[in-house]
Formats: C-alpha cells, sequence, structure tokens
C-alpha cells in the first residue's frame, strides 16, 4: 500500500467502525422487556377517534371527509409500524449476530469495493438503487398490500378489515372492497359485536356491491340491504339503499316508506335531510298519478331454466306503435316484483306515459341484456292498460312471441 493512500484507508476503516457500532451496540446491551404491540396501540387510538368524530356536530359529507383522512391516516401509521421484538431467551441470541457482523461487515464492504473498482461506480450503484425505490410504486397501494398480508395471517382484526375496506373503496377497486366488509361482517359474528355494527357493516357491504356492479342494487346486495334491517330496522345507510332499490324497481311506496323513516332519524335541516327531501317530492310528482301497477313474475315451468343475471326489461308502448314510450329494467333475481311506470321512465321527455290514453305492457326476459329482442328470449303477454291502471299480472311464459 503506498504512503498516498493511508489517508484514504484510515478514513474507511473509521467508517466501518462507525458503521459496527451503531449495528453493534444495540446487540450487545442488556435485552429489556418487548414493548407493546404498536398496531394494537394504533388500532385502539383509532378506535377513540372514530367514536369522537361520532359525537361531533358535522355535516354527512364533513363527516366522511374527516373519517376519510382518518382511515387514510391509521393506514399509513400502521404501515410505518415496525412489529414487536421477539423476548430473548438466551444471551447468544444476541452476541452470535453481533459476531457474525462484525465479521461479515468489513468482508462484505471489501467485496464492494473490490467489484466497483472506484468511488465513482459506487456512486452509480448508489444512483440506480435510489432510482429502484422511487419506481416501486404508490406509497398506498403498498401499504394496502401489506396490510392484507398481515389482516390474513389475523382475520379477526375488525378494525384493520375496515379501514381496508375503505380504502380499496377510495381506491375505486369495488369488488375488492365487498370482499374485505364480508371478512369485517365475519369477524364482528365472531367477536359477538353488536347488532348495529354487524348492520352498518352490512350496509356497507350493500353499497360496495351496488358500486361493483355499476348501481345494480338487486341480488347479493339487495340481501345484504336486507340482513341490515333485520339487525336495525333504523340503519341510516340501509333505509337510503333500500329506498334506491326500490326505485330501480319502480316500487315507489316502499321507497317512500324507506326514506320517510330515513328521514325522521336525519337532523333537520341537514344535507342528507334535504336530499331525502328531495327524493320524496320527486315522488309525489304529477307523473305518479299518470302511472301503471304491475306484478311481474315468470311461470313457475321456468323458472329453473332462466338465468338470474338476465335482463328484464318491463316495456309500455303506445296502442298500435312499437317503439316504446317507457322501460323499466330489472333483474331475474329480483321476480317476483311489483313495478310502478310513470313519466319518469319515459324514453323520451316528448313522449311522457302520462300522453297517451292506451298502451300495451310486456315483459321480456333477455339473457344478453340487449335492448332488442333477440333468439331465445322470454316473454309475457301483451297486456292493454290505460296510464293510472293498478294490479296488472305480468307472467313470463314459454312459447310467448313478442306483441305489436
Amino acid at each position: 500500500m503506498t504512503p498516498t493512500l493511508w489517508p484514504l484507508w484510515a478514513l474507511a476503516i473509521s467508517l466501518l467502525l462507525l458503521a459496527l457500532g451503531g449495528l453493534l451496540w444495540p446487540l450487545l446491551r442488556e435485552p429489556r422487556d418487548a414493548p407493546a404491540d404498536g398496531g394494537d396501540r394504533l388500532r385502539e387510538l383509532y378506535r377513540r377517534k372514530r367514536e369522537e368524530l361520532a359525537q361531533e356536530a358535522l355535516s354527512p359529507a364533513e363527516h366522511q371527509q374527516a373519517l376519510d383522512e382518518l382511515q387514510l391516516g391509521f393506514l399509513q401509521e400502521l404501515e410505518a409500524a415496525s412489529p414487536a421484538p421477539a423476548l430473548r431467551d438466551s444471551p447468544w441470541q444476541t452476541r452470535l449476530p453481533a459476531a457474525l457482523l462484525s465479521v461479515a461487515l468489513p468482508v462484505a464492504a471489501l467485496a464492494l469495493y473490490l467489484h466497483a473498482g472506484d468511488p465513482r461506480a459506487v456512486a452509480e450503484l448508489a444512483i440506480a438503487s435510489a432510482a429502484t425505490h422511487e419506481g416501486s410504486g404508490n406509497q398506498v397501494e403498498t401499504a394496502v398490500a401489506r396490510l392484507t398480508e398481515r389482516l390474513r395471517a389475523n382475520p379477526d382484526d375488525l378494525e384493520g378489515w375496515l379501514v381496508l375496506a375503505r380504502s380499496q373503496e377510495t381506491m375505486e377497486r369495488f369488488g375488492d372492497a365487498a370482499q374485505s366488509y364480508g371478512q369485517a361482517i365475519a369477524a364482528a359474528t365472531r367477536q359477538q359485536a353488536p347488532a348495529d355494527i354487524v348492520a352498518r357493516l352490512q350496509a356497507d357491504l350493500a353499497d360496495a356491491l351496488g358500486s361493483a356492479h355499476d348501481g345494480d342494487l338487486g341480488g347479493p346486495a339487495q340481501a345484504a340491504i336486507a340482513a341490515a334491517l333485520a339487525l336495525d330496522v333504523n340503519q341510516p345507510k340501509a333505509l337510503a339503499l333500500a329506498g334506491a332499490a326500490a326505485m330501480r324497481r319502480s316500487d315507489i311506496d316502499t321507497a317512500r316508506r324507506h326514506w320517510q323513516r330515513l328521514l325522521a332519524l336525519l337532523p333537520p335541516g341537514s344535507d342528507m335531510a334535504l336530499r331525502v327531501e328531495s327524493d320524496l317530492q320527486r315522488l309525489s310528482a304529477p307523473g305518479a298519478a299518470a302511472s301503471l301497477g304491475a306484478r311481474v313474475a315468470i311461470d313457475a315451468t321456468l323458472a329453473d331454466g332462466i338465468p338470474p343475471q338476465a335482463t328484464v326489461f318491463v316495456v309500455v308502448r303506445p296502442a298500435g306503435e312499437r317503439m316504446p314510450a317507457a322501460v323499466v329494467r330489472l333483474r331475474a333475481s329480483d321476480l317476483p316484483a311489483d313495478v310502478v311506470i310513470d313519466d319518469r321512465h319515459a324514453m323520451s321527455p316528448d313522449r311522457p306515459l302520462s300522453r297517451f290514453g292506451a298502451v300495451t305492457v310486456q315483459v321480456r326476459i333477455s339473457p344478453s341484456g340487449q335492448a332488442l329482442a333477440q333468439p331465445g328470449d322470454w316473454f309475457s303477454d301483451a297486456l292493454p292498460a290505460r296510464p293510472g291502471q293498478q294490479g296488472l299480472a305480468l307472467i313470463v311464459r314459454s312459447g310467448v312471441k313478442p306483441g305489436a
């Protein structure tokens, strides 16, 4: 080694000793009791903060924003929290790693230097490593993925499942959110959580299922709504969704009943109360007086042959015309169902149902969901009716051809 390299080697050895000191000191000092699990403390803090939010006089929009911020903060803190260290039963559990580090670190440093060849190569290696970390993806997505892994090992972590579901909804991964809500319901059931908590989770599940299926609240979403209301008849979110589901079926009476109950639970003058009042006013619009009421069902001989996801069209045509004036869309899984058809379902504002004196009403079930009739569709009889008529019975039967 030439004398001109002594300062360089002295600096390298000093840095090596400093690094070893920083690594060996925590291993060689006397062990202490294991700290409490940081994740447990964070979950308890999150639970208390959420309870405090529920007591604050906030509008629904402000409450939801505050809740979203709280959940995101919890997710980030949980990701940053390191797992509690294991208890040490023997001093060799610390001394052996210390001895290995004392040998391995200098050898690794020498090997790196010999491989790199000069300081510029080392700098290039550091830059490449930094670029790799910068391209590792969105921090929230990474945190969500790691939280998912933790929950697989701890499926009874109700708060964890709830935060995961909320995060997935924020990321518009509604199918994943529905699965997480399902896990949260299972955890709450195992823990014998209060009925109102499980009811809220069922309502959240229904909302996620509806969002995952373009607003369709039939099938599994409808079952979740029913489960929520069975546990708590005054669950606000479930009442709002039940009314919306009834409106999709054109069941105005049922929608009105759910929304009136919801309105009685809301603070007068709040944003949500005003929205519900507006929805109730629309139910009483003048076009409702010209509505048609019908019971839609499938003949028993076809019950096993029609797929539950098939689309059901209830079509109203002016007498003697083929162009529909109004259409209501359902799913086969929703049947039997009571539907109400009025001016809100008009195909064009220029052709409201109340404009016509005589119409025909027919049901078509389409496995493909196509708006135009296709081979393999099922039909009911085309019944004559007048706007304002109620009690029509539309039964989908085999072998019936489309009406005029």
